[in-house]
């Protein structure tokens, strides 16, 4: 069983992470995998389609380049030109994997499909909010990861981690989201019209998976924490969340309100980028 992982925030509330398994991992792995080849064949087709339309404006270039590939006066062999697809399908697919994953997890804060599919998602290995150049690195190395030499390393990591992960500072782990069931589904289900404060998607997207994290076990332990223990808390995480996302802080008396207003935002803009 893969060792929690204990972080405290700058408004001192400690937060808990288990790593994601290696299963579960590959599981997330194959669905991108299946989402990429089949958005990277719809590539393909389309070039095949606009190839088609534009063949006369494309034969000039072609020549251009039986030109360029001759060697010694003689035309270059089939292999060489094989070889060449290929290097250009390998390019292709490693732009695309880049991209997608890069991309899916800068904007879905450490999730790809595959991973909110699977329940699991990136965070920084020091429990800090994952960054671009986290993601961009981890990233950079996916396709040195996929040498049969490197398979071993997630492995034998106690974190579970891959190459790219280590360079990156990076970690994937479970999204503890099941454990608070019931804060999710009492304030997913809460109108907007009730709602004394509203949040767009531009000051929500400033909060980091961790801001929400905090919030939520707070909201979770809220009955069973001791009073002075309560507004110490409220004290300490209202002010930086509002100076996040640049907004004025609420009442000391809607403190309360305000992060189940925040939280239930959160989650019907989670709920669209679902559907």
């Amino acid at each position: 069983m893969s060792i929690p992982l204990k972080y405290e925030t700058p408004e001192n509330v400690q937060i808990e992470y288990r790593p994601a398994g290696l299963g579960t991992r590959f599981i997330a792995w194959f669905v991108d995998q299946i989402i990429l080849n089949f958005a990277i064949f719809l590539l393909f087709i389309m070039l095949i389609i606009i190839g088609a339309v534009f063949e006369g404006a494309f034969r000039d270039a072609i020549r251009s380049m039986d030109k360029l590939v001759k060697e010694d006066g003689k035309t270059t062999n089939p292999e060489t030109v094989v070889a060449y697809f290929v290097g250009i399908g390998i390019v292709i697919w490693g732009l695309g994997s880049f991209f997608y994953f890069g991309l899916s997890e800068l904007l879905w804060r450490g999730q790809t499909v595959g991973k909110r599919m699977c329940q699991i998602r990136v965070v920084k290995g020091d429990g800090f909010a994952l960054d671009a150049v986290g993601i961009f690195i981890r990233n950079i190395f996916r396709v040195i990861d996929h040498l049969p030499i490197l398979w071993m390393i997630p492995v034998l990591s106690q974190r579970g981690q891959r190459f790219g992960d280590m360079v990156g500072g990076t970690i994937v782990v479970t999204d503890q989201s099941e454990v608070l069931a019931e804060v999710r589904e009492e304030l997913s289900s809460r109108p907007t019209s009730e709602a004394r404060y509203r949040f767009d998607n531009a000051k929500l997207s400033k909060l980091s998976h961790q801001d929400v994290d905090v919030v939520e076990r707070i909201l979770d332990r809220w009955n069973t924490l001791p009073t002075d223990q309560k507004y110490d808390l409220l004290h300490r995480i209202v002010g930086p969340l509002c100076k996040k996302m640049q907004i004025d802080e609420p009442l000391d008396t809607e403190r309360v309100e305000f992060l189940e207003d925040l939280l239930a935002a959160e989650y019907r803009r989670q709920d669209r980028h679902l559907h």
